[in-house]
């Protein structure tokens, strides 16, 4: 059994022991904590960190956790325990059995980046010196960190209900490496696009190491001032090993969006290169092998780090 008659406790004169934390205020000849003329109280005989059964007990504070696992940091008298809940588990974290001592308890959900809070329901029992019976349970909602007094004459049961979150994914490795390209030259309807320069790379005091040009239909696209630049991960070239995609503004104001891949040498007819200029697909939907230079894909960093 979880529970003890206090009335049969009393009689054979056992004295409760205080079993967790520090003391609160004493009851005087005022309080509810005075032992009552009745012999229907009834107390818990539990024990910190045993398995809860889900019902509100006197002298105990019990949590309950639903739809995921879950930590819980349990504060008394100034220290702190930490508890690990599994799903659909119920545990004790706190007993005091005394009649004249009270004991403050804090409980606090540990925050987690794979579970959200739905909220709390608590729910006290509490025995009221001049009644026959434990009065009814009470039930509300309650908000982190909870808390409660127990003593004797009091319980608390402390309802958690969460469910799943996705985890962000984490951030992807830094890109610490570079391509170069000279003249790459292709032609689109008879008219030739050449293409060169560099992408990758750490500037000094931060940005991206690169600049290129795209010269096309007799005009020079320039991007000084790359604004990124990294794998491709979805799109044209993306399936391709180690090819990479940049993006800048040129100076006459035209977006530019670059991706190349080295497909080894000679670089004519292996090498690939796609182009946007302003959103418009430069080179088809799929990029153009090089009918004339060569670009190398470098692994190692450039740069400061």
């Amino acid at each position: 059994m979880r529970k003890q008659s206090f009335g049969a406790i009393a009689a054979a004169g056992v004295s409760f022991a205080l079993v967790v934390g520090c003391a609160g205020g004493v009851g005087d000849a005022n309080s509810p904590l005075r032992a009552p003329s009745s012999a229907s109280h009834v107390l818990t005989t539990a024990a910190v960190g045993d398995a809860g059964n889900g019902v509100v007990n006197q002298g105990e504070v019990e949590v309950c956790k639903t739809g995921t696992a879950g930590q819980f940091d349990v504060t008394i008298g100034g220290t702190t325990v930490r508890h690990t809940l599994a799903n659909n588990e119920c545990k004790v974290v706190a007993v005091n059995l005394s009649q004249s001592v009270n004991v403050n308890v804090s409980v606090e959900e540990v925050s987690s980046t794979t579970y959200a809070l739905d909220g709390i329901q608590r729910t006290d029992l509490a025995f009221i010196v001049g009644t026959p019976n434990d009065d009814a349970p009470v039930v509300t909602t309650e908000s982190d960190p909870v808390a409660i007094i127990v003593n004797g004459f009091h319980g608390t049961l402390l309802e958690y209900t969460n469910h799943a979150v996705t985890p962000p994914p984490p951030p992807p490795p830094p890109v610490c490496d570079f391509v170069t390209f000279g003249r790459l030259v292709t032609y689109v309807n008879g008219q030739k696009v050449v293409i060169s320069g560099n992408i990758g790379g750490n500037q000094p005091g931060g940005g991206i190491l690169a600049e290129f040009h795209v010269e096309a239909n007799g005009v020079d696209n320039h991007v000084a001032n790359v604004a990124t630049y990294g794998p491709i991960t979805s799109g044209p070239l993306s399936t391709l090993t180690n090819s990479r995609i940049s993006t800048g503004t040129a100076k006459n104001g035209v977006a530019v969006e670059i991706r190349v891949w080295d497909g080894g040498e000679p670089g004519k007819g292996t090498d690939i290169v796609y182009i946007k200029l302003n959103g418009t697909e430069l080179l088809g939907p799929n990029g153009q092998y090089l009918d004339q230079g060569n670009m190398q894909y470098h692994s190692n960093c450039r740069g400061p780090g």
